[in-house]
């Protein structure tokens, strides 16, 4: 009796952090998605000038994949994180489009993305028969998305290292991006998801060093 009330207390214990683990994570990506507004409210002001339309629709692309990983996985976390992000992202590229007098380049870049999309999702329902075999072919090449989409902005992290000066990074972003992939990673390994622990750690070390790199210059006046 004492070994299965001490068994189901720790299923409780795990189901709790569990919760709110996943809670966390979807707390600080969904504000993640929301330093778009920024954006978008700069392009209101002075117009698109030379910020690319690409971000956001690498974001919506990776967000649409991983929702349907999620209903794949039946995972309500990820799929309603991703759904949200989805959107936003998408509302994001109808304002820039809006607002931007280079309506073709939208065009090519959006069309590119679906393009993609629908390839992926023909290919997944043709050559997968089994609802694995899709959710992993679905969590691959969102993987690989999301590594090119948040790695991109890391290339300003050479021009930090050179130059040792920090205004090319907002700190307080990293410090986000950095926690939520935290909580994504320790979310993924706790689901046991290979798919959503990887992009996450990676992300996560490369975005820890930019924090340790802003806060060393930082503190050192530079």
């Amino acid at each position: 009796l004492l070994y299965t009330i001490k068994f189901e207390f720790l299923q409780l214990a795990a189901a709790m952090i569990e919760f709110i683990v996943s809670k966390v994570a979807m707390v600080l990506t969904l504000g993640m998605y929301s330093t778009g507004i920024h954006t978008v409210q700069k392009i209101k002001r002075r117009g698109t000038g030379d910020i690319p339309i690409l971000p956001f629709v690498a974001m919506a692309t990776a967000c649409f994949l991983w929702f349907n990983y999620g209903i794949m996985l039946g995972d309500v976390t990820l799929t309603f994180t991703n759904l949200v992000g989805t959107l936003l992202n998408c509302s994001y590229i109808l304002l820039y489009y809006w607002y931007t007098p280079s309506k073709a380049s939208v065009y090519k870049t959006v069309g590119c993305f679906m393009l993609l999309l629908v390839t992926m999702n023909f290919y997944s329902s043709w050559a997968h028969t089994s609802t694995q075999e899709a959710s992993e072919f679905v969590g691959t090449i969102g993987v690989c998305i999301t590594i090119a989409t948040f790695a991109s902005p890391l290339a300003q992290l050479k021009v930090v290292i050179e130059k040792k000066n920090t205004d090319s990074m907002s700190f307080p972003l990293s410090v986000m991006v950095a926690a939520q992939c935290i909580m994504w990673w320790w979310y993924g390994a706790l689901i046991n998801d290979t798919y959503v622990q990887v992009p996450n750690l990676l992300i996560n070390y490369a975005y820890l060093q930019v924090c340790i790199d802003n806060w060393s210059y930082r503190s050192q006046g530079m």
